[in-house]
Order: structure tokens, then C-alpha cells, then sequence
């Protein structure tokens, strides 16, 4: 049976995996927390927009947006759970 809709054409955008990052000169706990808050509240309007978006390049710009996001809120928590491990 043929489709009456087809599928988009997967975007090259969303097939890149983002780097991992590392903080070469972390910031401190205190700055991680706020930090962490400021990039939460980002990814949730992103993606309030995102889900509200058509399927097409700015569609999928922030869909690697919330993915770098959530690699550097993964990087602050790691640094948070190191310095709090170090006596």
C-alpha cells in the first residue's frame, strides 16, 4: 500500500551525536547550582517550543539545542558529585 504522506527525509542534525564536555576550569558549587537551574528552565521552554514547531531545520536546531543542554547540565552535575567526593 502506498503511503499518502511521506516520511520527511531524516535530518542530518539530529544523526550528529553532540561532544561530551569537560570543564577545564570548573566553576563552583554554589555556581554549578545556579547554573543547572538556568540550563533547566531553558531545555523546558525549548522544548514547550519544540513540541509546538513543524517538522523542518528550526525544528530540529532545537532539538540539538536540548541536547547540548543536557550535556552540559550532565558535566555540572559530574562536577558537583566530584568536588562533593573530595574531602
Amino acid at each position: 500500500m502506498k503511503k499518502l504522506v511521506p516520511d520527511p527525509p531524516p535530518s542530518v542534525l539530529l544523526l550528529l551525536d553532540p561532544p561530551t564536555i569537560s570543564l577545564p576550569d570548573p566553576p563552583t558549587a554554589k555556581e554549578c547550582s545556579a547554573l543547572i537551574h538556568a540550563l533547566t528552565q531553558a531545555v523546558q521552554q525549548t522544548t514547550s517550543v519544540l513540541l509546538d514547531s513543524q517538522q523542518g531545520p528550526q525544528r530540529d536546531a532545537m532539538g540539538m539545542n536540548i541536547r547540548l543542554l543536557c550535556r552540559m547540565i550532565n558535566a555540572l552535575n559530574e562536577h558537583v558529585g566530584v568536588q562533593g567526593a573530595r574531602p
